[in-house]
């Protein structure tokens, strides 16, 4: 079976990587890439396809996309496995009409997606969960990470990770509170979208410090690990972080406020910090129950699922019993501009 990765968003690489690596490690399974819009320089090993022509004559019998597109002339099953967790950002349930299979992360978003389908006709839900969590590692201890990178295992480390929806953003509202707090009693790591306003970037660089860090890198599993607190606010990072049943802190987050505390005001940020650090396992229950909600699966074998569902799929008639994808002509016509820029 020959597999297709599409990937249009830096972000998607920790998403695609354990499919790929899978794939690799598995017989009778070939796996390519296909890099489009602001990814084509995007440094990935493997067997990259750099036009359509090269993807008709590899003839995927499925392409996995973590996003809403993909090229609906080019062959094989179109699989959506979602770029996040997340469901507060408008429009995480429109469908686009381009896919033939949604593989979901977990009992919520399956038994929408299904109701969905119910009524669509055109698509297939199976939960398989989510390929980026399958390098979670349990075992891996706090203290141990911090201490690899050269930090005091006492301090608490906050990771900071907000999501660049102007609507739904934090990273300008919270600077002031952030900055107020670089005094050297807590050591911090911040992430930015990738889409981040670069003028917001550069505003928080002046903070930069032994104990203000701002990240580069595409995955923050590795900064997740040794992080005592999340501080985010829409962004499907603080779905990740249930994983490690540690304190999150929202910035006017709209559901799943049990996840943690829930600020709508810069000047309570302090004070959640310390609530945070006072007690750790106030929220402990409400983020175990909502982990089990949106990804069960710890076993790290959803890539596996994954292909396996695909194949299974591939082997049946089901398909053959979808209504035809609606025409959706400005979309297709948005989607060849980009793999053809």
């Amino acid at each position: 079976m020959k597999i297709l990765l599409f990937i249009t968003k830096a972000y998607s690489l920790s998403i695609l990587k354990p499919i790929e690596s899978y794939c690799s490690s598995t017989p009778k399974l070939k796996c390519a890439w296909f890099k489009a819009g602001s990814v084509k320089d995007l440094d990935i090993k493997g067997h990259i396809l750099v036009n359509s022509d090269q993807v008709l004559d590899y003839n995927p019998d499925a392409i996995i996309v973590p996003g809403n597109v993909v090229p609906d002339f080019w062959p094989g099953l179109k699989v959506q496995i979602f770029h996040g967790l997340c469901e507060e950002k408008k429009g995480h349930y429109n469908i686009t009409g381009f896919f033939d299979l949604y593989c979901t992360p977990g009992p919520q978003m399956t038994e929408k997606f299904q109701e969905l389908s119910s009524k669509h006709k055109n698509f297939i839900v199976k939960e398989t969960g989510w390929s980026k969590l399958d390098n979670f590692k349990k075992e891996i201890i706090i203290t141990t990470q911090k201490i690899k990178r050269g930090i005091d295992p006492t301090q608490k480390v906050i990771l900071y990770a907000p999501t660049f929806s102007p609507k739904y953003k934090s990273s300008i509202e919270l600077y002031e509170s952030i900055k107020e707090l670089q005094n050297g009693t807590y050591h911090w790591f911040v992430k930015f979208h990738d889409l981040e306003d670069k003028s917001v970037v550069e505003k928080y660089k002046t903070l930069e410090s032994d104990f203000f860090h701002i990240i580069d890198d595409i995955d923050i599993l590795d900064y997740m690990y040794l992080s005592d607190i999340l501080i985010t606010d829409t962004s499907s990072v603080a779905y990740e972080f249930l994983l490690f049943d540690r304190p999150i802190i929202t910035y006017k987050a709209e559901t799943r406020l049990e996840k943690g505390i829930n600020i709508l005001e810069p000047d309570c940020l302090i004070g959640a910090l310390i609530r945070s650090i006072e007690d750790p396992e106030e929220f402990s229950q409400s983020r175990k129950e909502i982990l089990n909600d949106i990804h069960p699966y710890l076993d790290g074998e959803s890539s596996r699922r994954i292909i396996e569902t695909i194949s299974a799929l591939l082997g049946s008639s089901d398909l053959n019993n979808l209504k035809s994808k609606p025409r959706n002509w400005f979309r297709k016509r948005q989607i060849r501009k980009l793999i053809l820029s």
